[in-house]
């Protein structure tokens, strides 16, 4: 049962605003919702920001959300999301305790995200998977058939520190690291947020480097219409999730088919930076907040996930075999160009070979990932 309280503030022309809080089982849940003008997209006149925290009764933690969870947060097409994300570093078992792992790599107690601690001793780990996800927000109107077009209007950071790990029988190189059979290699990672700096600090004495940032979310999904797709949040799939593109961050759209009613959307997984690949396992896992603006797409047509930056098309292709991602992406290539740009497919293949990179999205996730990336500037004399 969900308690909504409303506070009524006064009006002015361009803004209105309501405190709704919603407490639900364990947590609770603040949504601030602002009605700007919006010039984005001439179908929507209006949209409300709403601010989802990453508190207990908003999260679930090792799965992804089923076609029968109950949606914390109901939106129209074209409503804003700032939504609290929590990155499972830090708080797995193999970590030990939270608070001496992080301090004893020299993070102060007083930085350490107090939401990390709250998920860890109060949140039930009920999937095989490592992510904190939070959600799920239903779309209104939003039916299989259609597409969800998810916007990462912006992305902060919440704390100064984050994680990369590598662990026994996963990553590129199973078999092979961490060394002497050891379960888990992990490193924390110093953030200076202002500058969007890592520092990695080699274990053997080298001096530090500085490894650029680029934060983006590595899962951003909707729910699978068969539930035993989300039992487990590693493997991407049709509905997204786990998907890992690094070129996916501020700035970006993802394109997902709805699978169920409302979509129900959710988000988890937080990176700072990752390379392609993601080979010792994770990214630099870092607790994030995007802030995500959600477009219904109605009656479009979508045979699997693609990705959108300012520069680029992103045509994306999941398997377990990374050679037949390798053909999806191609295909899913080949099928851009096609309705974008007006090539024949047989044309669009000799122009891939000529001019268009494809990159290992991650080996990592069970279903590997490849994606293409299509430069649009390339194409301005075709567009439609």
């Amino acid at each position: 049962m969900k308690l909504f309280k409303r506070i009524k503030r006064r009006q002015t022309p361009a803004v209105s605003k309501r405190l709704l809080q919603i407490v639900s089982g364990v947590g609770v849940c603040l949504l601030v919702a602002t009605t700007w003008s919006s010039w984005f997209s001439p179908a929507v006149a209006q949209y409300e920001t709403y601010e989802v925290k990453s508190v207990p009764g908003n999260v679930i933690w090792g799965e992804l959300f089923k076609p029968d969870s109950e949606p914390i947060l109901t939106v129209k097409s074209g409503d804003r999301i700032r939504m609290d994300t929590v990155s499972h570093e830090g708080i797995l078992a193999d970590q030990g305790d939270t608070v001496e792992f992080l301090t004893g790599g020299g993070i102060a107690e007083s930085d350490i995200l107090a939401d990390q601690l709250t998920i860890k001793g109060t949140v039930t780990k009920s999937g095989p998977g490592p992510h904190v996800i939070t959600g799920p927000i239903y779309v209104e109107d939003a039916e299989p058939g259609d597409v969800l077009e998810i916007r990462t209007l912006d992305i902060d950071y919440r704390v100064p520190y984050g994680v990369i790990s590598n662990r026994h029988g996963k990553g590129s190189l199973p078999g092979e690291y961490p060394e002497n059979d050891e379960p888990i290699y992990t490193k924390i990672i110093p953030i200076d947020a202002e500058n969007e700096i890592g520092i990695f600090r080699p274990s053997n004495g080298l001096p530090d480097l500085e490894i650029p940032l680029k934060p983006f979310m590595g899962v951003m999904g909707i729910v699978p219409a068969d539930p035993e797709d989300a039992v487990n949040s590693v493997p991407p799939g049709l509905y997204g999730g786990n998907i890992d593109i690094k070129h996916l961050g501020r700035g970006s759209s993802l394109y997902l088919p709805v699978q169920v009613p409302g979509a129900l959307f959710y988000s988890g997984d937080p990176h700072c930076a990752q390379g392609n690949g993601e080979v010792a396992l994770t990214a630099i896992e870092c607790s994030l907040t995007p802030t995500f603006e959600l477009v219904l797409h109605k009656g479009m047509e979508l045979p699997a996930p693609m990705g959108e930056t300012a520069d680029s098309w992103i045509a994306v292709g999941l398997d377990v075999d990374l050679n037949e991602a390798m053909k999806k992406s191609v295909r899913e290539y080949l099928r851009i160009m096609n309705d974008k740009y007006g090539f024949t497919k047989a044309d669009a293949l000799l122009y891939g070979s000529a001019d268009i990179d494809f990159e290992v999205s991650q080996v990592v996730d069970i279903v590997k990932g490849i994606h293409g990336v299509i430069p649009k500037d390339r194409f301005t004399v075709l567009e439609k």
